[in-house]
């Protein structure tokens, strides 16, 4: 392996050994690089034509790129280690642990486990006394069967509540400022390592490796061979590294900012009083929305219970009806019935429209069997109500 890669530095020198001694004759506009052009593969990992365009190879780095890359990744790194010395950073550990803390101590402590917890007391002795006053079947379980309800909710926002709060306030007095006592950190030697030395240095070893051979026999470019991956068409007539900005010119920059900012701040408060009219405006909006919605699906739900009463009364009152009350008596109303009934509408020649709708309502009503006998709800006992309140109670922590 070191006899491959001494022969192969053996082969570079005498690369360049040869561009040297042909430069006379590859300064003209012929097939190979001239000797400009490899300065600016080997340089740049870029080659400029006689029209000013240039080509990017990609495969070819150059020696300035990675360099310039390590420049502005030390930057970078100073910049990252140097926010420690600046106030936005401990203004946004500030932040973040307030945040954590109201999280903490008002969601959770106040809202949740303070408040809730007399809440769920209230609406559960306050339904047990309406059952009371009603005198409703077994009144006299209503107290205790409240008692139990409001202590596993109690419970459960306690535990719950106290787990929150004591999370946030660690997180505000750990996690938060931990974080940002290490995120400067690790990106500034993320900077300092990775991007300043190992990338560029990489980028620097692959370059010496593949670009001498390639201005060595590589042919001059041209846009019918470009395929816009390997080789692409950077600009025309422009250089391919900007300059570095002279003092001057920044400061010249930097005042026509600072003119800039100054005579657009009006135009810039208003599009803000602008956005925010439009704010109060589809706030306003969506509440008649939902207000509408809401209105809605009450009016619906009236009809469909108005619906379900009238079909009730036709059960009661429509012959048709005994023949489903017959003894012996009980279709399933299946695939296989709705298919049977599908077809017998379609030999009566009703339109497809109206099947469609006959199914859904056989769907909804089915039998009048099965619409006589009244809906119940299912059974409960301790243990799944408990798992009603919790699921229930748990709903307020995303609110």
């Amino acid at each position: 392996m070191v006899k491959i890669i001494k022969k192969y530095f053996y082969c570079v020198i005498l690369a360049v050994a040869l561009c040297r001694t042909a430069e006379a004759v590859t300064n003209d506009p012929g097939y190979f690089l001239s000797w400009e052009q490899k300065k600016e593969l080997m340089g740049l990992g870029r080659i400029q034509d006689a029209q000013g365009t240039w080509y990017d190879v990609w495969i070819c780095p150059g020696y300035v790129p990675p360099a310039s890359y390590a420049k502005e990744s030390f930057s970078a790194a100073c910049g990252n280690f140097g926010e420690y010395f600046h106030a936005n950073k401990y203004q946004s550990l500030r932040a973040g642990s307030a945040a954590c803390f109201d999280w903490a101590l008002n969601d959770c402590g106040l809202g949740f486990t303070l408040k809730g917890i007399p809440r769920a007391w209230s609406s559960s002795f306050s339904k047990a006394s309406e059952r009371a006053e009603r005198r409703v079947f077994g009144w006299w379980l209503a107290y205790p069967w409240a008692f139990f309800e409001s202590s596993v909710e109690s419970a459960f926002r306690a535990a719950l509540g106290t787990a929150g709060s004591v999370g946030g306030v660690a997180s505000g007095l750990v996690v938060v400022p931990a974080y940002h006592a290490l995120d400067s950190a690790v990106a500034g030697v993320w900077n300092l390592g990775v991007n300043t030395i190992v990338i560029p240095t990489v980028g620097i070893t692959w370059n010496t490796v593949v670009s001498p051979p390639l201005a060595l026999i590589g042919q001059k470019p041209a846009k019918s061979r470009v395929d816009g991956f390997w080789v692409t068409v950077v600009n025309t007539g422009r250089p391919p590294e900007q300059r570095q900005l002279t003092k001057e010119e920044v400061q010249l920059f930097s005042e026509w900012g600072l003119l800039l900012l100054k005579e657009t701040h009006p135009y810039a408060a208003q599009r803000e009083q602008v956005e925010k009219a439009a704010e109060v405006k589809r706030e306003e909006l969506y509440k008649e929305i939902r207000a509408a919605q809401t209105q809605a699906n009450q009016a619906k739900m009236a009809l469909t219970e108005e619906e379900h009463a009238h079909i009730r009364d036709v059960i009661s009152t429509n012959g048709m009806a005994a023949a489903f009350q017959a003894p012996g008596f009980n279709p399933v109303f299946g695939y296989e019935c709705e298919q049977a009934i599908r077809r017998s509408l379609t030999q009566k020649n009703i339109p497809e429209t109206e099947i469609l709708k006959i199914i859904m309502l056989l769907r909804t009503y089915q039998s009048p069997a099965v619409m006589s006998r009244e809906s119940v709800r299912k059974k409960t006992d301790p243990l799944q109500r408990s798992a009603e309140i919790i699921e229930k109670s748990a709903e307020d922590t995303f609110r």
